[in-house]
């Protein structure tokens, strides 16, 4: 008995009972009783009106969401100041779906703000004598065009050339007699287009071929016959273009076709009477287009139409009354162009537009007046065009403008 008094008195000792308690804190710990808290990643998704979508966490934990669904949470916790990277692992069929806000670091607190938007796939085609747009929807299976419920939409006057943004929320048209652009909305759900609160901007005179930066910030349009380049800023949330501070910067003669890099740094402008390139670099920061140090480099015969690689490494441009290709090596520094060791290769009559695929991997040229598309082969290390084994195809009549996706 004396001995179990003395062990109670032990226990109670304010000194003891204090080292008790905190050596049954450690004893919690050690067992798991404060383990480190996680935190789950997670957002809402729109436009998915069909099929079923697969994102990615990190490159693994794999979330299928389904059709009409609004909101994820990827079942993986993360501790606080863990990495979190979504992406889309599988598209659904006929949609593209994007990520916003969709990378960070876990900050004691569950992610809520990641965004996918969903979106059908369409078509655009602007029509010069009727002053107006045609609609199509694209079927994912089979390609083909389906013009929309409201088949067209009006535009100004001779409508010539119309780009889409990065982002498929806006679509612009050079109206080359009207000396304006016209803005338009993209439904995400419909894929109409809907003129803007402020429905034109004012151009140059003629305006003609347009581009839109990477980042969807800035657009450029080339206005022919004033020699120039119309320069505007793009209002995030209302698609309106503002003339930027500078609102043109200068080309040679009658400018055709712009084109921006990949990486948004470098705009390349061909000028037709010119037999040149014009070469610039873009401030990221306004959207202005400077001259490079070497402004231009020569091409072919009129010149009418260029694009870069998707790597921006090589551009290519289509010599209309030389029938031939040139073919550059981009400075990734400075943004020169430099003519390949083969600098051109042949086409059919009057090459008019020419365009790369995704991959990079071949290239192709429509022939205006032999109404032809001629196809190459990409060396991925020199960037030289070869014809394939068959080297053309035929079009139909006064084949004009090609693109690839």
């Amino acid at each position: 008995m004396q001995q179990i008094l003395k062990l109670l008195a032990f226990i109670n000792h304010p000194i003891r009972r204090c080292f008790l308690a905190l050596a049954s804190a450690v004893m919690l710990v050690s067992c798991g009783g404060g383990s480190t808290p996680t935190y789950t990643v997670g957002g809402t998704v729109s436009g998915l009106t069909s099929g079923s979508l697969v994102l990615k966490n990190n490159n693994g934990d794999d979330l299928i969401i389904s059709a009409n669904s609004t909101s994820f949470t990827f079942v993986t916790a993360l501790a606080s100041g863990a990495g979190y990277a979504v992406t889309v692992a599988t598209q659904p069929s006929g949609l593209t779906c994007s990520v916003s806000s969709g990378s960070g670091t876990i900050a004691s607190a569950n992610v809520t703000n990641v965004t996918v938007t969903c979106r059908g796939q369409y078509a655009y085609v602007v029509n010069d004598a009727s002053n107006t747009v045609s609609m199509y929807a694209i079927n994912a299976s089979t390609g083909l065009l389906t013009a929309l419920s409201t088949p067209t939409v009006a535009t100004g006057s001779a409508p010539i050339s119309i780009t889409v943004n990065p982002a498929g929320t806006f679509a612009y048209v050079a109206n080359a007699s009207g000396n304006t652009l016209s803005m338009y909305a993209i439904n995400a759900t419909t894929g109409i287009l809907t003129a803007l609160a402020t429905p034109t901007v004012a151009t140059g005179d003629n305006p003609g071929s347009i581009a839109v930066n990477p980042a969807g910030t800035f657009a450029y349009v080339v206005n022919q016959n004033t020699s120039n380049v119309s320069m505007y800023a793009i209002n995030a949330a209302t698609g309106i273009l503002t003339a930027l501070s500078t609102p043109t910067v200068a080309t040679g003669s009658f400018p055709y076709s712009i084109t921006v890099n990949p990486a948004g740094t470098f705009a390349y402008v061909t000028s037709l009477i010119n037999g040149t390139l014009s070469m610039y670099a873009i401030n990221a920061t306004t959207g202005v287009l400077t001259a490079l140090s070497t402004p231009t480099v020569a091409t072919g015969s009129f010149p009418s139409s260029i694009t870069v690689n998707p790597a921006g490494t090589f551009a290519y441009v289509a010599n209309f009354a030389s029938d031939t290709v040139s073919m550059y090596a981009i400075n990734a520094s400075t943004g020169v162009l430099t003519a390949l060791s083969t600098p051109t290769v042949a086409t059919g009559s009057t090459p008019i537009s020419i365009t790369v695929n995704p991959s990079g991997t071949f290239a192709y040229v429509a022939n205006y007046h032999s109404d032809t598309v001629s196809m190459y082969a990409i060396n991925a290390s020199t960037g030289i065009l070869t014809a394939l084994s068959t080297p053309t195809i035929a079009t139909g009549t006064s084949s004009y403008r090609i693109t690839t996706k």
